[in-house]
């Protein structure tokens, strides 16, 4: 009796398994977004909600309709299309966020199931959380004429050049008059932008410098602390630090190029000079080569010190070329362990900026 029972779950299993592959995988139609993330910026908590709409397309022959939105998070609701829609119809996500006290960056899922796709689709809204400060005069402790600021520079980070980066730096108004920023801003690069939100700041009131930085503009790269001046309402001049590290960008590179691509080799990436005396500069050598089958090229050698002299031979390497960085450092005026930095900057999309740090004891 076992052996019968056995052998029919057996025949049973077999023929689940001969079921074609169509048939065991549910089929996934889905709407087409117009866009799946939103980026809103900066959000100030005294501005109240800010709501954002997502469109999406039915382009499937058989109708379909939104069952069920879920999110991850109570600052979030949702209100969304619930029509039939035929081919070619649109439906609508308006979602609203309400800013709390919890600051910072923020990215909130919205997951979208249809009838068609139980799995759901997944939407992203994204921004800056910026809650109203408990104390004001110490949330605003940098002073640049009546404007208060959080910090003393505006740190743009890591700027690409495939894309201009923003900052939004909070401000409050500790003056007496309104401040606005004059049209025209010939106090700024070509390659930096600023615009303030609001347009005008009354006294009292908080709002947001809003900085464009273009890194292609820029056309250089590495670190940079500049001095810059915006133009204010009444003549007044408002002047800034702006730092930012400007880095090539590259595409990732498929796994199929990873030998062919130029590569940078470097003879040595640490160099001890071990004990050396104030009174004496001391050179060294550091041999570059293209160990890809594309030209190298070298964009930019810089050190991190005055004291560190740089001369390449060579800045374009074809494959297996060879060329010399040589180094001079004067440690004139200094004593003890010393760390400097000599970064190179190459088209090498894997390793686009390389360092050769410098170590000595400075007697």
């Amino acid at each position: 009796m076992k052996n019968c029972i056995f052998l029919s779950l057996a025949i049973f299993l077999s023929g689940l398994l001969c079921l074609p592959l169509g048939a065991q995988t549910l089929e996934r139609k889905t709407l087409t977004w117009e866009q799946k993330k939103i980026d809103i910026g900066a959000v100030l908590e005294e501005k109240g909600p800010v709501q954002v709409e997502y469109f999406a397309v039915n382009n499937h022959p058989d109708s379909i309709y939104i069952t069920h939105v879920t999110t991850d998070c109570g600052c979030t609701s949702v209100d969304y299309s619930k029509d039939t829609l035929s081919r070619e119809n649109i439906a609508s996500i308006k979602v609203q966020f309400d800013p709390d006290h919890r600051g910072g960056d923020f990215s909130k899922v919205i997951i979208i199931r249809t009838n068609q796709d139980i799995y759901g689709d997944t939407l992203y809204l994204e921004g800056i959380n910026m809650p109203i400060p408990e104390n004001i005069e110490m949330a605003y402790p940098h002073r640049i004429g009546g404007l208060g600021f959080k910090l003393s520079a505006v740190n743009m980070g890591n700027v690409f050049t495939n894309e201009p980066k923003i900052k939004y730096v909070e401000v409050h108004n500790f003056g007496s008059g309104e401040v606005s920023l004059e049209k025209v801003q010939e106090g700024l690069p070509s390659y930096l932008m600023a615009s303030m939100q609001p347009e005008i700041i009354n006294p009292g009131q908080r709002g947001l410098l809003i900085f464009s930085y273009d890194g292609e503009r820029k056309n250089d790269l590495g670190y940079f602390d500049e001095k810059v001046q915006l133009a204010l309402n009444d003549d007044q001049k408002l002047d800034l630090r702006v730092m930012s590290v400007v880095y090539e960008y590259f595409p990732p590179v498929p796994k199929s190029r990873e030998e062919i691509v130029p590569k940078l080799g470097l003879s040595e990436t640490e160099i001890d000079l071990r004990e050396i005396s104030s009174n004496s500069k001391i050179s060294r050598n550091i041999t570059f080569t293209n160990m890809g089958k594309e030209p190298l090229i070298i964009r930019k050698v810089t050190a991190n010190c005055s004291c560190v002299e740089l001369y390449l031979g060579k800045d374009q390497l074809d494959p297996e070329e060879r060329t010399i960085l040589a180094f001079t450092f004067d440690p004139k005026g200094r004593k003890g362990i010393d760390h400097k930095h000599i970064s190179i900057f190459s088209n090498d999309p894997l390793n686009p900026v390389r360092t050769i740090v410098v170590r000595s004891s400075v007697r």
